[in-house]
């Protein structure tokens, strides 16, 4: 199974998620910004990956580990399905992004 797939498509998903939650929060300028930033450092981490650059992938097992701690603490305030999918996509990515097969898969 091919992995390299799985995690451009968890870091497109994420960027459009974050850049979505910008377009939502266009009255309040610095939560704008903000979701703006987050969306693109996503998008930035899956050019990365496509074009095959390790040091970006590591760069995004630490992107995905702050994911998911920030899922956790959503779902510690409020239990719903955006924060319930936030950590579950994050930890998957987790696992891809440190497989072996995936840094095979990289080369």
């Amino acid at each position: 199974m091919r992995l390299k797939p799985i995690a451009l498509l968890f870091f497109f998903l994420m960027g459009v998620y974050f850049g979505g939650m910008g377009a939502l929060s266009l009255g309040d300028r610095t939560t704008f910004w903000g979701f703006l930033i987050i969306g693109a450092v996503h998008f930035l981490i899956l050019v990365g990956i496509a074009l095959g650059k390790d040091v970006i992938r590591q760069l995004g097992v630490y992107i995905s580990l702050l994911d998911l701690i920030f899922g956790i603490l959503w779902m510690l305030t409020s239990f719903d399905a955006p924060s319930a999918s936030l950590s579950f996509l994050a930890a998957i990515a987790l696992v891809i992004l440190t497989s072996d097969e995936l840094k095979e898969e990289m080369g």
